[in-house]
């Protein structure tokens, strides 16, 4: 028997340039024309916004996180019971995220805990630089000795960002 439209269709189509279109990006962008894109589309209680500098440091970090096991803590339940816990840590939130009442409560929650929070543009790279592909709200991370150093600069930085 001879092959169908539909299968001879898809023996003709060009698959090269598949792997390239199907999961593009793998890295949160830093480059700055796109940060700065990113930036104009964060809600109105993102601050204290992460500048593309402390970004590409705070996506460093969760990078490393995410291959120590139990210490990245990712969506708002997640990381609610694990500050109900008694776990400490950063915060790290998404700007992006609408409607903002999904977690408009949880800034007054982190200073209620002195636990230091920072907002990033895009709750996709937030997903990106934790290895997944689903995009990723809020997250907690908590100290390691593996990036020990990283972690101390960043939550003494975000300590001293004002709100």
């Amino acid at each position: 028997m001879g092959k169908s439209k539909i299968e001879a269709e898809v023996e003709a189509m060009d698959i090269s340039d598949i792997n390239t279109t199907v999961g593009a990006e793998t890295e949160p962008v830093t480059e700055k024309g796109a940060y700065e894109e990113l930036c104009a589309n964060v809600n109105i209680i993102s601050k204290p916004l992460a500048d593309r500098k402390l970004g590409k440091k705070v996506y460093k970090l969760i990078k490393k996180a995410s291959k120590a096991k139990g210490h990245l803590f990712q969506g708002l339940n997640d990381v609610q019971r694990a500050i109900k816990k008694g776990t400490t840590g950063i915060i790290v939130m998404a700007g992006d995220v609408s409607p903002i009442d999904v977690y408009s409560h949880m800034p007054a929650y982190c200073e209620e805990k002195e636990i230091p929070y920072v907002f990033t543009p895009s709750r996709a790279h937030l997903g990106l630089a934790a290895g997944v592909s689903r995009s990723v709200v809020v997250m907690l991370i908590k100290s390691n000795e593996s990036y020990e150093d990283l972690f101390t600069e960043l939550h003494s930085t975000i300590n001293a960002l004002v709100v």
